[in-house]
């Protein structure tokens, strides 16, 4: 299939992750239940993946973890890394192994929302910590976190598949 390029959805593309981790990282955007805020990123992130082939998703989960370290200090690019891993699976996994429907796109929103905040709880809140401290933070903000954080792929699943069909005609 021939896949126009339109440099007006490429634009608004750049404009979404930007706001995205400028509103994350200023704290501007505050959406909070009980100290628990959305990482919205991962389910724009899938969101744009699932319509989009592997090596392009991979390339802007690099370029979007890439941005994510350098306004973390000592993160040693592990949102790079990890959000590279997760756009190329969301990609080849909603090529191959699911639809692209609404329902795919919410259980690949909830799997790498939970691959992501278990990744991060291995590489960083596990160590130097008592072993009911770790699973405290396991389940009391991992795991509600990568649940709220993917109830926010309905938006911007519609906002893609919008965008995928308007440059597909």
């Amino acid at each position: 299939m021939h896949r126009k390029k339109h440099p007006f959805i490429i634009i608004l593309n750049l404009l979404l992750f930007a706001l995205i981790l400028l509103f994350y990282y200023t704290n501007n955007l505050v959406i909070t239940i009980k100290g628990i805020s959305p990482l919205l990123i991962l389910p724009l992130l899938a969101a744009f993946s699932i319509f989009h082939s592997p090596i392009v998703s991979a390339i802007v989960g690099l370029i979007a973890g890439i941005f994510m370290d350098s306004c973390v200090v000592g993160s040693y690019c592990f949102n790079a890394i990890t959000l590279l891993v997760i756009a190329a699976f969301v990609s080849v996994s909603s090529s191959n192994l699911f639809n692209k429907n609404i329902q795919s796109a919410s259980v690949l929103s909830l799997i790498t929302c939970a691959f992501y905040y278990v990744a991060l709880w291995l590489c960083f809140h596990n160590s130097n910590v008592s072993l009911t401290d770790s699973l405290i933070y396991l389940l009391k903000y991992a795991f509600p976190s990568a649940i709220f954080s993917s109830v926010f792929i309905i938006p911007f699943y519609f906002i893609y598949k919008h965008f995928h069909k308007i440059t597909s005609e």
